[in-house]
């Protein structure tokens, strides 16, 4: 399977491109700034694509079987949509390619409706608030348009040791826990493509009872 990971130079790409190598699979990863890249395999093309420009994200998914996106603004000072300008390009550029297979990454941060407990939580949640909204609209753009995909909803993701016991759900709650290990994120998404399942359902998934990282590990890295 050749698979095309939309932000594999960020934080959780690396994951899963390892993950995918583990199995024998071929990844196109597709960066902003592919300098960033910093696997080096014979298995894994590297092509550069802006996921604002639409041209780019065509050029860049050719050839794919399956398209995993995992954008996230870079610091607090993201302006634009970047989750429903991503996905608005993605989904045209696989609906020209003739692929129907999206696995898109997003967050508890984009559920509505659901109760919020600490303080601490709250307050992170409100101060990217137009960040989750988009990413709201996002999938709510993915679901109408893209039939075949999977939204993951994460927590709070870091890069500890996995303890390779998480929970999904995909009855619209939120399981009981705050994070999880973004290798673990990885298995979940090579496990839902490599099995084909999940498809149209909105996925949630964590490490029950699990702890939010420190806030320093919740923010998005200065660049």
């Amino acid at each position: 399977m050749k698979i095309a990971i939309v932000g594999a130079s960020g934080q959780t790409g690396p994951c899963l491109i390892k993950e995918a190598l583990s199995r024998g699979h071929d990844v196109i990863a597709i960066c902003r700034t592919p300098e960033k890249m910093t696997i080096s395999d014979p298995k894994v093309e590297v092509r550069q694509a802006d996921a604002y420009d639409a041209a780019a994200i065509l050029s860049a998914t050719e050839g794919a079987d399956v398209v995993v996106t995992t954008v996230g603004a870079t610091n607090l000072s993201e302006k634009g949509p970047l989750n429903t300008a991503t996905h608005r390009n993605v989904i045209d550029a696989m609906k020209a390619h003739g692929q129907d297979r999206l696995v898109a990454i997003s967050s508890f941060g984009a559920a509505r409706g659901v109760k919020r407990k600490g303080l601490r939580r709250k307050f992170y949640l409100w101060l990217r608030r137009k960040y989750y909204n988009d990413m709201h609209l996002m999938e709510e753009m993915v679901s109408a348009e893209s039939p075949g995909a999977t939204i993951l909803r994460a927590p709070s993701l870091h890069n500890r040791v996995p303890k390779h016991s998480y929970i999904t759900s995909d009855d619209g709650t939120l399981p009981n826990g705050l994070s999880l290990s973004r290798i673990d994120l990885a298995h979940y998404v090579l496990e839902a493509l490599e099995r084909d399942i999940d498809r149209g359902k909105v996925i949630a998934i964590v490490d029950e009872g699990s702890d939010l990282p420190p806030m320093s590990e919740l923010m998005p890295p200065k660049t």
